[in-house]
């Protein structure tokens, strides 16, 4: 399968210039963990819960004093829609990160995320069953 199967297309992006309280506002109001940030049309970093737990930590500032730039991560790690989830495993494994960003032809298509990949995991899990209990116990 797929990660154009897998992935979600619903992508919430924030303008580079704004504060985290918009991005905040952005992942409340969307039900997302991470956000993507713009530069007009051009993808230049994620920011997600963890990272703006991060930059709140150890400061007295309010999040609508602190620029997204600052707790972003600007360098995207990107996948093609045609890869396999096992591939996108490997990369997330490889990066140390939890979401991937879907790209074609350097268009952002959608994003893909651990929890996507767990859901697709279980998805073939019960299939698999299924198909061991038809086999084990053929119809009369």
């Amino acid at each position: 399968m797929s990660l154009a199967e897998l992935m979600s297309t619903k992508l919430i992006t924030v303008p580079l210039g704004v504060t985290l309280d918009a991005a905040v506002n952005e992942m409340l109001g969307n039900r997302v963990g991470s956000v993507l940030v713009v530069d007009g049309e051009e993808p230049v970093g994620i920011i997600t819960e963890t990272d703006i737990l991060a930059a709140g930590s150890g400061t007295e500032r309010p999040f609508g004093d602190i620029p997204v730039s600052r707790a972003m991560s600007p360098n995207l790690v990107t996948i093609d829609p045609d890869a396999t989830a096992e591939s996108a495993i490997e990369r997330m494994q490889e990066y140390g990160i939890k979401k991937l960003v879907v790209t074609e032809d350097g268009t952002l298509t959608g994003i893909v995320t651990t929890t996507d990949l767990v859901v697709h995991r279980t998805d073939l899990a019960e299939e698999v069953t299924a198909i061991d209990r038809q086999q084990s116990y053929p119809e009369t």
